[in-house]
């Protein structure tokens, strides 16, 4: 999936042509264009995946392991529920 957003609280939007997916926590700084291959799941309870990181920045010639949190993961069209349930006030 491709970087594609930066969104409130440091979470940034991923995509690619299966849907989107929003995550948090990453070790390294993300940019826009970067992209994160989601590996396997770690943890359930704290959705904790484990994945590989190529950064655009590099032209993804190299591949990084990293832990991310996902806070979603669907469609466009769930996307925007998430948002407006996760809007802040």
């Amino acid at each position: 999936m491709n970087v594609v957003a930066y969104l409130h609280n440091a979470d940034l939007l991923l995509e690619d042509e299966q849907g989107v997916a929003v995550i948090g926590g990453s070790h390294y700084v993300l940019s826009l264009g970067d992209k994160v291959v989601i590996q396997k799941m770690i943890d359930e309870q704290t959705q904790l995946y484990q994945v590989q990181i190529s950064f655009a920045c590099a032209e993804h010639a190299m591949l990084h392991v990293d832990e991310i949190q996902m806070k979603f993961e669907g469609c466009r069209e769930q996307f925007k529920q998430y948002q407006l349930h996760t809007a802040v006030h």
